[in-house]
């Protein structure tokens, strides 16, 4: 797992050959104004899902891994807690959905990190990772997360 602004991206594009073109999309395009849904960057390989959503009591969260695809997970506005922890030998509580490339956990008490506007963080298959979680009281945000193939 990764946080960082995204004004220190460039430190980052030797760690996949992808991530420079998700980096280039986040500065070249206005993701305050981009439609909702999912914009195709490079096919399958690399695509981004932008939305809008109430952020949540950690409770009503559910922490998921993906197997195919690296989460850049760029907040454009707002801000929510995440919780993160590497995956040991935690079992999910679904089966893997193979189309969707998640599977879901419940944790409780897990750390969290704030995501706040023009932060990214990165997560890769073996992090588990709860998003959507309130900081304070229920928010209105706008992120940005991208799916690079592994």
């Amino acid at each position: 797992m990764i946080l960082d602004k995204i004004s220190n991206a460039t430190l980052y594009n030797g760690l996949h050959p992808d991530f420079e073109k998700v980096f280039r999309f986040i500065k070249e395009n206005d993701l305050a104004t981009i439609e909702l849904g999912k914009h195709s960057i490079d096919d399958d390989q690399v695509f981004v899902v932008v939305m809008e959503y109430d952020t949540q009591t950690t409770e009503e969260c559910k922490a998921e891994t993906h197997k195919k695809y690296i989460d850049i997970q760029y907040m454009i506005e707002g801000a929510e807690h995440i919780g993160v922890k590497l995956l040991h030998d935690e079992i999910p509580t679904t089966p893997y959905n193979q189309e969707g490339d998640f599977m879901f956990y419940t944790l409780e008490n897990l750390p969290t990190i704030q995501l706040h506007k023009e932060h990214f963080a990165i997560f890769y298959p073996d992090d588990i990772h709860k998003t959507m979680i309130q900081i304070e009281s229920p928010k209105r945000l706008r992120k940005a997360v991208f799916k690079i193939r592994k």
